[in-house]
């Protein structure tokens, strides 16, 4: 790869404390900036850190980036009244991840003019800006009026989209996440929107990560035609920091390849990323991804399915849904598929519950409005919390339609084996049934 290409990183560094569960001791390791600091080692990219901490991390900090490839290591802010540790209790984001960033209200970051500006003139390509917990102004000021490619995620910083213009010149790249608040909340959650008030304004593309759904990247000079990169599935071991990893190694390859085999190189890797939370691990796998010819790269088959398209994949719940029982895993099943802005259809819900007196023309009219209701959906998800005979009968005729039928059996219930082998899946691990889910909905 290109000698020229050296990348400068700025953001926070932060703990991760993930919660594995099953009374497994958490998992500490450092977050933030250094997600994508590993994507870069593990390409051998010569990087430079420009990082915001509390002072108790530094030495590690230095440490530890000195192991993992950096050049040089720039402290630019330091941080007080807090300790900059999240916690983390939904690790592979089957739905919404449950970040706390302890003591976010205490923070304060005074920055270092003098060190920002040394760590710009570093020699550097690119500056990859991660803004959160200090003032990203002051770094845009210094950029200002340099040549160098700046590219930054606004997923959750600035709020304000209108801050962006602070850089005077226009962004390389503006980075954003479905997930991302801004995207959902400022944006109605639409591309178009987003795209509009971005490119030619503040940037020349937009790279739209859209998790387990791939990613499109924007260019101004044809926003209607974008790039569309498909998600590479594997088995999930996490997801801090993917998208991280995905946005440095984009960059990374763009000095040397065209836009396309840059982003399916990024998503193949990012999805090596997300097998393992051991840096050597991943090294050797991101390697391996390398040695994969670029003719070849862009050919692998993956998950396409673009945020918008996602609420006409209707989506049938099979289920005992009433309100005596404990729903606790079904609701979850719904609150994952709405985060991924999928339709769930719940027949109990939409067209009433019989109730015990029912007469003969009430239970006819249920069970046709049911089966009506069937016939929207693409795919039947079947929650399976007690041997209830709706349930089975539902999942025997979605077989019978040749749905996509997909079981989550949360307690471990189906041993039959009609109900083991008809369906498409049977698994109690949520993450198995999301994945399932975007497969059969691309």
């Amino acid at each position: 790869m290109s000698s020229n290409t050296k990348i400068c990183l700025v953001g926070q560094v932060l703990v991760d404390v993930s919660f594995l569960g099953d009374n497994k001791e958490p998992k500490l390791r450092f977050g933030g900036i250094f997600h994508a600091a590993r994507a870069l080692w593990a390409m051998d990219c010569p990087y430079i850190l420009a990082y915001v901490a509390p002072e108790y991390m530094d030495k590690e900090i230095v440490k530890y980036a000195k192991h993992h490839g950096a050049v040089t290591t720039y402290k630019i802010g330091n941080v007080l009244g807090c300790p900059n540790v999240v916690t983390i209790s939904e690790l592979t984001e089957a739905g919404p991840q449950k970040y706390e960033f302890l003591l976010r209200d205490a923070q304060e970051c005074i920055m270092d003019f003098r060190i920002i500006e040394k760590a710009c003139k570093d020699n550097i390509s690119d500056v990859l800006i991660f803004p959160g917990g200090y003032e990203v102004d002051d770094v845009f000021d210094i950029l200002k009026p340099s040549q160098i490619d700046v590219h930054i995620d606004i997923n959750f910083q600035p709020e304000n989209p209108k801050d962006l213009a602070r850089l005077g010149r226009h962004f390389a790249t503006v980075i954003i996440s479905t997930s991302s608040k801004t995207f959902l909340h400022h944006y109605s959650g639409s591309s178009a929107n987003f795209c509009n008030d971005m490119l030619g304004k503040y940037c020349e593309t937009v790279l739209l990560k859209e998790n387990r759904g791939g990613a499109r990247f924007f260019q101004a000079l044809n926003p209607e035609l974008p790039l569309k990169i498909s998600a590479q599935v594997r088995n999930v071991q996490h997801s801090i920091g993917v998208g991280d990893c995905f946005n440095a190694i984009y960059i990374y390859f763009r000095h040397n390849m065209d836009e396309r085999t840059a982003l399916s190189y990024a998503s193949c890797v990012a999805a090596e990323y997300a097998c393992t939370t051991y840096p050597d691990d991943f090294k050797n796998a991101a390697q391996a991804t390398l040695k994969i010819p670029a003719d070849e790269i862009v050919k692998l088959k993956g998950v396409s399915l673009p945020w918008e398209d996602r609420p006409k994949c209707h989506i049938y719940i099979a289920a005992p849904d009433f309100d005596y029982i404990d729903r606790r895993p079904l609701e979850k099943v719904l609150k994952c598929l709405e985060y991924h802005n999928f339709t769930p259809r719940r027949p109990v819900i939409e067209n009433g519950l019989m109730g015990i007196d029912a007469d003969f023309d009430r239970k006819q009219m249920l069970c046709e409005a049911d089966v009506k209701l069937m016939d929207e959906c693409k795919i039947m998800l079947a929650v399976l919390l007690s041997d209830d005979p709706g349930t089975l009968i539902e999942i025997g005729m979605g077989v019978e339609r040749k749905m996509s039928v997909i079981v989550y059996d949360p307690y471990n219930r189906a041993t039959n084996l009609m109900l083991t082998q008809l369906p498409n899946l049977v698994s109690s691990d949520l993450d198995e049934i999301i994945t399932a889910v975007f497969k059969y909905a691309s």
